[in-house]
């Protein structure tokens, strides 16, 4: 029923009395959970635009949320707890190194990745060089957003000014306006990189440490070029199924979820590298496909991503919907939640039964419970 929906052009409200019962967390096929939302962080605790969200494997109910309009993390403690604390962080250079974060994912244990949606304007102080990509960062309370006096020392004199390069631990510079990022394994990740239409790979390998600068070590492959669509100021999330080597990309500016299957294809061309040393190469005949087209279902915008137990969760930027389908591409349900266009970012499911968003707009984390 729902295939025949789809080829005859049906609303999304006409396909959901098809579907089943539909998932609790959704509201079971009422297709309304705005009442339901609990609120869990706000203004007060930092949020500033937030954009991604991500729990803490190493850190029972840590909830690491990145704000883009101050370059900046809000970490909740015992998150959804009675217990419940935030505490704001600024890394001393997050004006480059986290400048309009888009997403943030968890890596190896005490790492992760952000990538930004930046020109590197070092907030709007210089003329954009395009110096900028995806970003390696520590978990570890006592390193993340401090300095490192060695390397400041070090790299003050070898420049002959001040030089504070704060607590990233490495940074590969071939996607501006890189709008995703999903871990793979090690100090590998996928991007989504806006400005030139493709995911890329990178792998940092060896991290240089805390706050140092020597990136020659990366390897960077360039997949699908022009095949996906930025649209700015919305994320374009990533979700990597480990087990099958599937990548789910919100192809936002396509208006549809694709699969990239990440087996697949074979190296092509060196490409020019911004930095010395770097391997930055094409990828050739890499397999991308459509899964969820959204112009049949009522979508416009999709631009959060969370995968758990094979059931995909999507939030719609432009509509202020979320949507579930299973790695078939068929819908399981949707809802709206009331919030405006424009307000849904990330997105992290717990497990079917318990989501986290955040809202952009109204600078809020939300829960959603059946």
């Amino acid at each position: 029923m729902v295939l025949v929906a789809l080829v005859m052009g049906c609303r999304p409200e006409q396909q959901a009395d098809d579907l089943a019962v539909g998932l609790p967390v959704l509201g079971a096929g009422a297709h309304d959970v705005s009442s339901a939302l609990e609120v869990h962080g706000t203004r007060r605790d930092g949020l500033s635009a937030p954009q991604d969200l991500a729990f803490d494997p190493d850190h029972e109910g840590r909830l690491w949320v990145v704000n883009r309009r101050d370059d900046s993390v809000v970490l909740f403690h015992d998150a959804g707890t009675p217990d419940q604390v935030s505490e704001h962080l600024v890394d001393p250079y997050a004006l480059h190194f986290m400048d309009a974060v888009s997403s943030i994912a968890m890596g190896a244990p005490m790492r992760f990745g952000t990538c930004q949606d930046s020109q590197n304007t070092y907030n709007g102080s210089g003329a954009r060089n395009t110096f900028m990509g995806p970003t390696l960062w520590s978990r570890d309370l006592d390193v993340f957003a401090t300095s490192n006096p060695e390397a400041v020392e070090a790299l003050s004199e070898q420049f002959g000014s001040p030089v504070d390069l704060g607590s990233h631990l490495d940074m590969l510079h071939e996607s501006p306006n890189c709008m995703g990022i999903a871990w793979e394994r090690d100090n590998v990740y996928w991007v989504f990189d806006g400005s030139s239409g493709a995911i890329v790979r990178y792998d940092f390998q060896e991290d240089h440490g805390v706050g140092w600068d020597d990136h020659s070590d990366g390897i960077i492959g360039r997949w699908v070029e022009g095949e996906v669509r930025r649209v700015g100021g919305v994320v374009s999330h990533l979700e990597l199924d480990r087990a099958s080597g599937l990548l789910y990309i919100a192809d936002t500016g396509n208006n549809r979820i694709a699969v990239l299957d990440t087996n697949s294809g074979r190296r092509g061309e060196d490409l020019v590298a911004t930095e010395p040393g770097t391997d930055h190469h094409a990828w050739k005949d890499g397999a991308l496909t459509t899964l969820v087209d959204g112009d049949a279902l009522g979508m416009s915008a999709p631009a959060g991503l969370a995968l758990v137990d094979g059931t995909l969760f999507v939030t719609d930027a432009g509509t202020g919907r979320l949507h579930a389908f299973d790695l078939d591409g068929t819908e399981l349900d949707w809802a709206e939640t009331g919030r405006d266009g424009g307000a849904l970012a990330g997105i992290v499911a717990t497990s079917t039964s318990e989501l986290w968003v955040v809202d952009a707009d109204a600078d809020e984390v939300l829960r959603l419970r059946p």
